[in-house]
């Protein structure tokens, strides 16, 4: 008698890819400390015209919290194309920090607290690309 292999399935639990999601925050890091986020990520951060960055080392997590533009720690949030993304340039903050990565960080679950920030957690991505062209 032959016995049968054991199988294994393994759920993917990826996205498919395209513009299937727009209605969840979308926000990406790129490879020279450029955030991008779409425009459902800017609204829910309350679409402010600069945020102040902060780190939390131990977590490896980033916190974007809106401050008046003034600020001589604001960094500014830019529209960065009519489909209503938006750029924040972070390298000075990426360089300091030692955030160094290849590609292009998705940020998964992204969450605003109870105090207006915005929680990027660097454990929590996916190196994404931009696809077939």
């Amino acid at each position: 008698m032959r016995l049968k292999e054991t199988e294994e399935w393994n759920v993917f639990t990826g996205k498919q890819f395209g513009r299937s999601v727009k209605k969840e925050a979308r926000v990406t890091l790129g490879c020279y400390g450029t955030f991008y986020m779409n425009s459902q990520a800017f609204i829910e951060l309350g679409s402010p015209a600069a945020v102040e960055l902060l780190f939390d080392q131990g977590r490896r997590r980033i916190g974007l919290r809106p401050v008046p533009h003034m600020l001589p720690h604001a960094f500014k949030i830019v529209p960065h194309t009519k489909g209503g993304y938006h750029r924040l340039s972070a390298a000075a903050f990426c360089h300091h920090h030692g955030i160094f990565h290849k590609g292009t960080l998705l940020f998964h679950g992204v969450t605003i607290d109870e105090t207006g920030m915005m929680r990027l957690d660097l454990v929590n991505t996916t190196i994404v690309t931009r696809g077939a062209r």
